[in-house]
């Protein structure tokens, strides 16, 4: 399989595909997944609060097909069996087909799966892995997660990985030079009025690149990233060809 085509939102329409795509990466680890087992692995994909995000490839005769998946579940208090925890993402699973593997396809599934979960009022999120799974470990510290400190026994011991969740960042693009920050803010729809982005402002409710910003008249530069209303918006200047 060669490069990611695409990252969408599952459906169940996936569900087989997805399915198959599991039981390939479990085979490869020697693995023979029980039907008990799987059904509930479909039960899981079909629940009304399952957060799907699956990844399709390109096959060597062009065809694309899912060759991995992330899947959240809103989290649980007291390491899974209290009562839901507000704001809190479960991934539950996470897969990749052993031909797709190494491609960096689970990164950015993970990575997915978090911007998904952000305008469903998730600003958590956390994964449970083998103590002994040193690939898992690397792609989630990749991802940014940070080890709680917090251990289970889950037939074999387990370890918890979390992250604070960012709000995704969405490209707004302009001609020109640049744009200044009043603009932009109006442009992206984060304000509907001067007067509006004037009181954000003062608030210290704007951010340019991590940093708060005051100035509404400060002149932003290609690939700026701007925060403000639980939102992040990248500026791409397209200059202009040469006349």
């Amino acid at each position: 399989m060669r490069g990611v085509l695409e990252l969408r939102a599952g459906t169940t329409d996936d569900v087989e595909e997805v399915v198959a795509v599991w039981r390939a990466a479990q085979g490869a680890r020697g693995q023979r997944p029980a039907a008990s087992r799987i059904a509930r692995v479909v039960d899981k994909l079909t629940a009304p609060d399952a957060l799907l995000v699956v990844g399709e490839l390109e096959d060597d005769d062009g065809a694309t097909q899912v060759a991995g998946f992330a899947l959240g579940e809103p989290g649980r208090a007291d390491d899974g069996t209290g009562d839901v925890e507000a704001e809190l993402l479960h991934v539950t699973m996470l897969s990749v087909a052993p031909g797709a593997q190494r491609q960096g396809l689970g990164s950015a599934l993970v990575e997915a799966l978090a911007d998904a979960a952000w305008p469903l009022g998730y600003r958590r999120l956390h994964v449970w892995t083998r103590t002994d799974n040193t690939p898992a470990h690397g792609l989630y510290e990749a991802c940014g997660l940070e080890l709680s400190g917090r251990e289970q026994d889950l037939a074999g011991p387990v370890v918890q990985y979390v992250a604070e969740l960012e709000p995704p960042v969405r490209d707004v693009v302009v001609t020109g030079q640049g744009l200044r920050l009043g603009q932009l803010l109006k442009l992206a729809g984060l304000v509907d009025t001067g007067a509006q982005a004037k009181e954000l402002l003062a608030a210290s409710g704007v951010q340019v690149d991590g940093e708060v910003e005051l100035r509404r008249g400060r002149q932003l530069v290609d690939d700026e990233v701007v925060t403000a209303r639980d939102q992040s918006v990248r500026l791409i200047v397209d200059a202009p060809p040469p006349t």
